[in-house]
């Protein structure tokens, strides 16, 4: 029988990815963050929790939902969740990440832009009624991608809630809810903090979670192009082909045989960023 970890590395592990919600340190429940799980046996005939709304976090949901008694998904931000199979059969990258569709969504005016991404997300069902419509449409993070869990919240084997307010010794309170739910066990699915304990801390400044790298590769302030970051990048789509991109665009670099912009062009393009969550 899969043994889980106990408190005290628990509590050392979510200290590194979370900030604690009110109240966890007397629940006398199991919590983990979603790195330490491996197979769904943990949440056999269990009352689950799972906090965030990634793919992580509803890929286990999913998972738990087959084992477990009760499965509880709390966001506070909600999400568009999309089929892998999109139009016509084609993997929903392919349909949504054409040159086509990029010029259609950076070429309109924001409201239209807007409302043309809730038609084609809502196309599939309509995540108002599901409890999953974000709070800012255009201004999300990466879509969540599972093909079982709008029929899983249909069904009941899996209930949306708002975030969390409190955690008593075994139940939960949600925003807005004010009756206590039980619960016995809580998966962390929060994401992860950016670091780089291997370099000094002046190489790569991170703040809130964001590494200040130009074109998420380049450091903006060293005096030469010696390092670069691959794959720290949330793409719409496969991971590979957009990191063997940057590495075709660094081994160039490094050879001379491109030239990155001034510092200060660089530093200002990284600040834009961080102002300005990531446009669909």
């Amino acid at each position: 029988m899969p043994v889980l970890p106990t408190k005290t590395t628990n509590a050392q592990v979510i200290k590194s990815f979370v900030s604690f919600p009110q109240g966890i340190e007397k629940f006398q429940g199991q919590y983990f963050h979603s790195r330490q799980y491996k197979h769904p046996d943990v949440f056999q005939g269990k009352r689950v929790l799972v906090v965030g709304m990634g793919n992580s976090g509803v890929d286990i949901a999913v998972e738990a939902s087959r084992v477990a008694t009760k499965v509880t998904v709390c966001t506070g931000r909600g999400a568009w969740v999309l089929s892998r199979v999109f139009d016509h059969g084609y993997p929903w990258d392919m349909v949504f990440n054409t040159r086509l569709m990029s010029l259609i969504r950076n070429s309109l005016p924001g409201p239209l832009s807007k409302g043309l991404i809730n038609y084609r997300v809502n196309q599939w069902f309509k995540h108002e009624n599901y409890g999953l419509q974000p709070e800012k449409s255009c201004l999300v993070r990466e879509p969540v991608l599972n093909d079982d869990l709008p029929s899983y919240i249909l069904t009941g084997r899996i209930t949306i809630k708002p975030g969390v307010k409190e955690f008593k010794d075994n139940s939960v309170v949600f925003h807005n809810y004010p009756e206590e739910e039980p619960i016995d066990i809580v998966v962390f699915c929060t994401g992860y903090n950016v670091s780089f304990p291997f370099l000094e801390e002046a190489v790569v400044k991170v703040e809130n979670k964001h590494a200040s790298l130009y074109k998420y590769v380049f450091p903006t302030h060293l005096q030469r192009p010696t390092l670069a970051v691959l794959g720290l990048i949330k793409p719409f789509g496969a991971i590979m082909p957009v990191t063997e991109m940057q590495a075709r665009w660094v081994t160039r670099v490094f050879k001379g045989l491109c030239q990155l912009p001034p510092q200060s062009v660089m530093e200002k393009e990284v600040n834009e960023k961080k102002k300005n969550q990531v446009r669909w």
